[in-house]
């Protein structure tokens, strides 16, 4: 299997990227590839409560790509095994994450620091999945070395990887630095293998730019398509036809997600997972700030949804939005 040439893909996003925020995304004409959220191989081979939520392959399965997060090699070629004979595209390993508590377990971009680890990690996968394509999503490094970084991919790809995804920012650096798209370019340049571009694409500008400017395999899209889940089908029109507006009903989408919710996540996490995503989606709204204020605050899932409703009850002006950009 190979990604779809200039592929759209649904970025993973811890509490973000669920079962839910994936449907609302199709519904609105979906995108090329979809991640899950990270799941811990450790976890996953323990098959706790909670599991099943992380691997649903809904809405389209045939899309999806499950992204494992670990710090033993064995464990996670293990869990890659298991996700090998359930629905789905691909299995990506998380060499990117720099969360601290991440970091300091060994996962995440803490492969970096090792890369004969991190090919023996390669290896041990590309074994274990049979049926589908084995990436892996990473970061620069621990500082800004292109060298170190090709260096670093090479070796995925000689223990079979299929593809790389780079987000193109060192460990230390956060969002208030502008992402080396350039960087994807040249390792796009440098590897047999297709590369995706991760960052700063939060307009129909930015995802022109990058795809003219740095031409990688696919483009990788997080928090724009946390705010807006018709972003996909909206940069697709815009490619048609860059002169179109998409009308979006706003109340509706933020209704279908709270209705979803609880047929994606359990119980305990419907609290988190809807604060999380209307920390996103306010941002589209007037008066979002407040009503996200009101949001945090609550005590509670339905406490969360008494407060959507009630915003768009008193604000029915707010009802559409008009995408332009």
């Amino acid at each position: 299997m190979s990604i779809p040439s200039g592929a759209l893909v649904l970025a993973p996003m811890a509490g973000i990227t669920t079962g839910a925020l994936r449907r609302i995304v199709a519904d609105f004409g979906g995108c090329d590839l979809y991640f899950t959220e990270m799941i811990s191989a450790a976890a996953l081979l323990q098959m706790g409560p909670y599991e099943r939520y992380y691997i649903d392959p809904e809405p389209q399965p045939q899309r999806l790509v499950y992204q494992l997060v670990g710090a033993d090699a064995e464990k996670a070629a293990a869990a890659a095994a298991f996700l090998d004979g359930l629905p789905g595209f691909g299995v990506d390993f998380n060499m990117g994450c720099s969360a601290p508590e991440i970091v300091r377990a060994g996962a995440g971009v803490a492969w970096m620091k090792d890369p004969s680890r991190a090919r023996r990690l390669a290896a041990l996968m590309r074994k274990n999945l049979k049926t589908k394509t084995f990436s892996v999503k990473l970061r620069v490094g621990y500082a800004d070395d292109f060298d170190f970084l090709l260096s670093f991919c090479r070796g995925l790809v000689e223990e079979g990887a299929d593809f790389i995804t780079l987000h193109p920012r060192t460990k230390k650096e956060k969002f208030s630095r502008i992402a080396r798209w350039d960087h994807v370019a040249a390792l796009a340049a440098e590897l047999p293998v297709p590369v995706i571009g991760n960052g700063d694409v939060r307009s129909f500008a930015d995802y022109s730019l990058k795809k003219e400017r740095y031409r990688p395999a696919g483009v990788m899209i997080g928090r724009a398509a946390a705010r807006a889940p018709w972003f996909f089908a909206f940069l697709r029109k815009k490619e048609e036809d860059p002169s179109c507006e998409m009308r979006v009903d706003l109340a509706e989408t933020a209704q279908k997600f709270l209705e979803l919710l609880p047929l994606c996540q359990p119980a305990d996490f419907l609290e988190s997972r809807a604060k999380r995503f209307f920390s996103w989606f306010c941002n589209n709204l007037t008066f979002g700030h407040g009503l996200l204020v009101t949001i945090q605050n609550a005590e509670g899932f339905m406490e969360i949804e008494k407060a959507v409703h009630g915003y768009f009850t008193r604000h029915p002006e707010e009802q559409y939005k008009i995408e332009k950009n």
